[in-house]
């Protein structure tokens, strides 16, 4: 392999003490886990941000529940009798919850309102309260829907198949969303360890940077086969599966194009493991002219492969 092609380096280390699992995980996240950093409010956007949505909704429908029922308790030992007349224990407490949640939606029904001047101020300040809140929740939503990301979808294997005369690496991605995506580019590093003699341990991982066949495309309406040849200079050159499994291979994967839809560029990770390569097969075709003249995509097709 030429020396331009070797990465010393990408960003991910390159000595460990033991065993570690793959560098990016399929959902394209990085498998590193940051310890030791103190908490801070400064980091809560970025976190709301990225987290799935179950999370976040869930998230945000347990804060409303939990300030109101601290506002509830603070109307409940507050309260001058003459509010919620009638009610007793867990009744007024549970009068004193629904007033919080009118107040702080600024709903405001007509059946309850505040009595005394302990409540007025509470509930005035509960009022301001919640329009922060909701506005915090809304730019959050905002930012979430207006986020640029890519969400490409990667076959779920890659294949080594007769290439030419040799052979060579392939793998398929394709946009899942409507948004037209173009001037798309593809970096592929193989990651490899090397063990000590004994084979304990992990010494250092060494990255080299695979020369594609195509490496940019203009437009990407359709799927885009990623080859990578392996001739005498690759890496995968003269390599089994075996040799793979040995040297505990990854296939690291970063693509970028600009998406006309927020116009700017966005960015996807993959990976496959040495176990995730299957030998001696090659993709069927995942598209296909209808009698209209359009060209439909089969994203239930991306996958299939046959052995050759």
């Amino acid at each position: 392999m030429a020396s331009q092609n070797r990465t010393n380096d990408p960003g991910t280390g390159t000595r460990y003490s033991s065993y570690s699992k793959r560098i990016i995980n399929k959902n394209g996240s990085f498998n590193v886990i940051k310890k030791g950093l103190p908490p801070s409010s400064r980091n809560a956007y970025q976190y709301l941000i990225q987290i799935g949505w179950t999370s976040f909704l869930g998230i945000v429908v347990l804060y409303l529940l939990a300030i109101n029922a601290i506002f509830a308790t603070i109307y409940y030992l507050s309260a001058p009798p003459e509010f919620a007349e009638g009610w007793m224990g867990f009744n007024r407490w549970l009068e004193c919850y629904f007033f919080s949640f009118q107040t702080f939606t600024t709903v405001g029904y007509g059946a309850m309102a505040p009595v005394g001047i302990a409540m007025g101020v509470i509930s005035s300040f509960e009022s301001i309260f919640g329009w922060i809140s909701f506005a915090i929740i809304t730019g959050i939503l905002y930012g979430r829907f207006s986020r640029p990301s890519a969400r490409l979808m990667y076959s779920t294997n890659a294949l080594i198949a007769p290439h030419k005369d040799g052979k060579a690496l392939h793998f398929r991605i394709a946009n899942k969303r409507r948004s037209t995506l173009m001037e798309m580019e593809a970096t592929v590093l193989l990651m490899t360890v090397q063990r000590d003699k004994e084979g304990k341990g992990i010494l250092e991982r060494n990255f080299q940077q695979l020369k594609l066949q195509i490496n940019r495309i203009i437009f990407f309406p359709l799927n885009w086969t990623i080859v990578h040849p392996i001739d005498e200079k690759s890496p995968l050159f003269e390599k089994s599966a075996s040799d793979l499994k040995e040297m505990d291979a990854e296939i690291l994967i970063m693509i970028k194009g600009f998406d006309d839809t927020f116009s700017q560029v966005v960015h996807s990770r993959y990976s496959y493991k040495w176990n995730e390569i299957v030998w001696n097969a090659r993709f069927e075709m995942a598209y296909n002219t209808i009698p209209s003249g359009d060209i439909e995509l089969y994203f239930d097709l991306l996958d299939k492969y046959r052995k050759v």
